[in-house]
Order: C-alpha cells, then sequence, then structure tokens
C-alpha cells in the first residue's frame, strides 16, 4: 500500500533544514544590501559634488542672474547663492537635494541639520549612513571602520561658506580632524561608534 502523505518526523525534518538554510542565507542577503545603499549613496554624492562645482564654474564667470537648478527659469543668485558661489538650499520636489537631481528618482538624502551662523553649513545622511537604520558598525575599534565607506555612525557636509577667513576642520575622533572649504559635500567619518551630536559644534574654525 503506498504512502502519500510525510510523517511527522520528515515534516519537522525538512523545518529544521529549512531553519539552518535561512539562517546561513538572510546574513549575506543583509551584507548584500548593506553594499548596494553604500555605493549608491557614494555615488549620489559624488554626482552631488560634481554639480556643486558646475554651479560654481558658472557663477565665477557669469555677469548676472542664471538658472543654477536647471527649472528653466533664472535664479536671483544675490539671495540664493552665498558670497563663495554655491546655493543655500539644495531641496526641491519634496526632495532634499533635488534642486541637483535632474531625473525624476528621488536622492535618498534626508537633511540632519542646518547651521546658517558663523559658519554656513547642512548635514545629510542617506540609506547607508542613516542614524537609525543604516550600515551597522557596531565595534569600537576604530581599525575596523572602513574608510570612506558609509555607515549609520557617519554624515555628510555640505559646506556652503565658511564664513571665516580661518581654516575649518571637523573633528572625526581619534585625534584626526579633516579640513571643510567652501563647496565641499563630503563624507565625515567616525571612527568607531562615537555618539553623533548634530549642531555647530561639528566645524571648528582656527
Amino acid at each position: 500500500m503506498k504512502r502519500n502523505a510525510f510523517t511527522m518526523v520528515e515534516l519537522i525534518f525538512v523545518i529544521v533544514i529549512i531553519g539552518i538554510l535561512s539562517s546561513v542565507a538572510i546574513p549575506k542577503f543583509t551584507g548584500i544590501k548593506d553594499q548596494a545603499n553604500k555605493s549608491t549613496e557614494l555615488a549620489t554624492a559624488s554626482s552631488i559634488g560634481v554639480a556643486l562645482e558646475s554651479i560654481h564654474g558658472t557663477w565665477s564667470i557669469s555677469d548676472g542672474n542664471f538658472d543654477w537648478n536647471n527649472d528653466g527659469v533664472d535664479d536671483d543668485i544675490s539671495t540664493e547663492l552665498a558670497s563663495s558661489g554655491y546655493p543655500f538650499d539644495l531641496s526641491r520636489n519634496d526632495d532634499d537635494i533635488g534642486a541637483l537631481i535632474k531625473s525624476s528618482s528621488k536622492s535618498g538624502f534626508t537633511k540632519q541639520y542646518t547651521n546658517d551662523s558663523g559658519s554656513t553649513f547642512r548635514i545629510y545622511t542617506a540609506k547607508a549612513s542613516n542614524p537609525t537604520n543604516g550600515t551597522q558598525f557596531t565595534s569600537q575599534n576604530s581599525s575596523k571602520d572602513i574608510e570612506g565607506k558609509p555607515d549609520k555612525n557617519d554624515f555628510w557636509i555640505y559646506m556652503v561658506d565658511t564664513n571665516s577667513s580661518n581654516k575649518c576642520y571637523v573633528d572625526t575622533g581619534a585625534n584626526k580632524k579633516r579640513q571643510i572649504m567652501n563647496g565641499d559635500f563630503v563624507l565625515i567619518d567616525i571612527n568607531g561608534t562615537t555618539t553623533i551630536t548634530y549642531d555647530s559644534s561639528i566645524i571648528i574654525c582656527s
């Protein structure tokens, strides 16, 4: 007589195998997703940097107003651009970097902090560097933090204008400082799991 059903032991065995396979596959999938978020974030940031330098280049040779955000209308550069030739506000179309994105897709960057006194700068994060659900970095050992790769402990800074004749720096921890100049849109790679407080003290001019 043919048996048409699994026994309880066989079902349990199959469930155990599926559980083992899942425990192996899920971390690998998470790693792939994290790498994709990092790569996308770095590529978008590179495009933002190129766009900012293009605006600055046009400003440096322009005799008057021009369409810096590609919306088809000449903009009042006396109010929209800083004295350094970089735009104050990058947000457009419900996107915090929308003024620099020509396609209908979203940049993925979110503004975390704005400073308009002293040095004028903006702080952004994206999927990998999001402080809540970005790419995990749990080790206190700074040597395990890959420099130049965003994780949830890092952020991007856009320096609109240093408003200072002095040199300005960001303290990245572990006795390291990164110089910031007008027009920079750069990743600030914080070592270890140091808690970040987004405020004006991030920039030090001396």
